[in-house]
């Protein structure tokens, strides 16, 4: 509540608190699906991963009476390895689960994992924590878009790469890279 005291917004707007600690820890990436709830990912594995530390997750926050806060919440999957992105659509959720590009189905949409991820693209670079997997959002073309920094190297179905903006098909399991640099 402090922090919103602090903001500056154009005459008309306002802002308000949907979540913040201790309901919600260390969020690193986020999405909204077509119910308008939105899905966190939080990271307990930043700035370095080790089989040590709690696993990171992803938790669904819903504003059920919609009155700006949310009202419930949902942990829908707790072993994360390097959670660094999300996109939710196609029947589940797509994670940059680092060094990999994985998909938890969920088709019957009751917010529980129909099975464990399915790794769908390998060799995402970990060199350098801040130049991981990330930014996943899903392209008018109905592709789904990701980044990655420019000190870690991607070798990815041959293809290799730094910097670049990557995307993936989810039916015709297609990987190309859309740009670099």
């Amino acid at each position: 509540q402090e922090s919103l005291k602090r903001i500056t917004v154009p005459d008309g707007f306002h802002v308000t608190l949907f979540a913040g600690e201790p309901d919600i820890r260390r969020p690193i990436a986020f999405d909204f699906d077509d119910r308008g709830r939105l899905w966190v990912v939080e990271n307990y594995s930043h700035p370095e991963w080790r089989k040590d530390r709690a696993p990171d997750r992803i938790v669904i926050l819903e504003d059920a009476d919609h009155d700006g806060q949310f009202d419930r919440r949902k942990v829908f999957w707790d072993k994360g390895r390097y959670l660094t992105g999300i996109a939710v659509g196609h029947g589940g959720v797509w994670l940059a689960n680092t060094p990999e590009l994985s998909f938890i189905p969920d088709r019957n949409r009751d917010d529980v994992p129909d099975t464990d991820p399915r790794v769908l693209l390998k060799g995402f670079g970990m060199q350098d924590a801040q130049s991981l997997a990330n930014h996943l959002t899903w392209g008018p073309d109905g592709w789904l878009y990701g980044l990655n920094g420019s000190t870690t190297t991607c070798r990815i179905r041959g293809i290799e790469f730094q910097q670049g903006c990557w995307r993936y098909h989810p039916l015709t399991d297609r990987f190309e890279l859309f740009c670099e640099g």
